[in-house]
Formats: structure tokens, C-alpha cells, sequence
């Protein structure tokens, strides 16, 4: 009965994959209404990746297929927001930021399969992880504001100083996998 339980953490990681499109769309309607289904899809695919990381340490559900798909997920979801932000607010977050995330992602996720192929293990610091956390609340309260007041947006040079120093961090973060620390 336990077993059934066992690949929780991976629907949840794929769920947030199914999301990511739906969040899409949503955000491109110009409507209250679409705008509040964006944050709370958002806010749910976010929550998703808390709980499948939280259940698979607890539980001790971890699985090769839960180590590759959670930060694929994970970058799908937030790439995916900031192209989708950028569109609608390029001013606060201009396209070089987007490409800047992105690039990072593709370099460190490159690394990790290079590692993985040569029987190296790969662990997710602990600044990328933070600095997941860190891209995940500035897109909520960039829609939080896409919903109250999108005006202050365009408005408020601090997110745009906001969302350049989680660019930054995304590259600080990837330094420890592009120059491991020697034992």
C-alpha cells in the first residue's frame, strides 16, 4: 500500500509541467478574471515543487526519474514566467535578463547530464536552491501587482533591480557547478 505512494513527488513534478502552458495562456488574457487564475496556477505549480521535494526527503521517495524531471520542471515553470513577464513588462524585465536565466539554465543543466553520464554525482547547491526561491517570490508579487495595479509596474525601477539581482544570483549559483570546490 505504501508503494502506490511512492512516485507522489513525480506527478507532482509533472503536474507542474502540465501547469506551466495553462499559466501561459492565462496570463495573456487581458481579464481580472485570467489574471487571478495566472497567480493562483502559479502559486499551485509553486507549491508543487515544495511539497514533491519535501515528500521525497521525508519519505525517502527518490528516484533517478524524480532527480532529472524536478529541476527541468522547476526551470520550465520559471523560464516560462519570465519570458511570459517579459513580453508584458519589458521595461522591468528586459529580454537580455530572460536570456542571461536561460542561459545559465541550459549550461548548468548541460553539466549535470555530463556529470551524471560519467558516473559523477550532481547536487543541487544550496544557493540554487535559494535562488529558485528568490525567482519564485518576485514572479508572485510581480502578479500579485499584474493583478492590483500593473501600472506600478511599469512605475517601479525596484523590480526591475529585483529581477537583475536574480539574475546575478542564477550566475553566482552556477559557479560552484562550473568551478567545483577540489576535496
Amino acid at each position: 500500500m505504501f508503494l502506490k505512494y511512492r512516485y507522489i513527488p513525480n506527478y507532482l513534478s509533472l503536474f507542474r509541467i502540465v501547469l506551466t502552458p495553462i499559466f501561459m495562456i492565462a496570463m495573456f488574457q487581458n481579464t481580472l478574471f485570467f489574471k487571478l487564475i495566472s497567480l493562483k496556477i502559479f502559486f499551485l505549480a509553486s507549491l508543487s515543487d515544495f511539497l514533491d521535494g519535501y515528500i521525497a526527503r521525508k519519505y525517502n521517495f527518490v528516484s533517478n526519474f524524480g532527480k532529472n524531471i524536478d529541476p527541468i520542471s522547476d526551470k520550465f515553470l520559471v523560464i516560462s514566467s519570465f519570458i511570459v513577464l517579459s513580453i508584458l513588462y519589458p521595461s522591468i524585465i528586459p529580454f537580455w535578463m530572460v536570456f542571461l536565466i536561460v542561459l545559465r539554465d541550459v549550461l548548468v543543466t548541460m553539466l549535470r547530464y555530463y556529470r551524471l553520464s560519467i558516473s559523477s554525482s550532481f547536487q543541487t547547491s544550496f544557493i540554487a536552491k535559494r535562488k529558485t526561491l528568490i525567482q519564485i517570490v518576485i514572479i508572485h508579487l510581480i502578479l500579485i501587482l499584474h493583478i492590483v495595479e500593473p501600472s506600478y509596474i511599469l512605475d517601479n525601477q525596484y523590480l526591475y533591480y529585483m529581477v537583475l539581482f536574480s539574475v546575478l544570483l542564477s550566475w553566482f549559483s552556477a559557479f560552484s557547478y562550473i568551478f567545483p570546490a577540489k576535496k
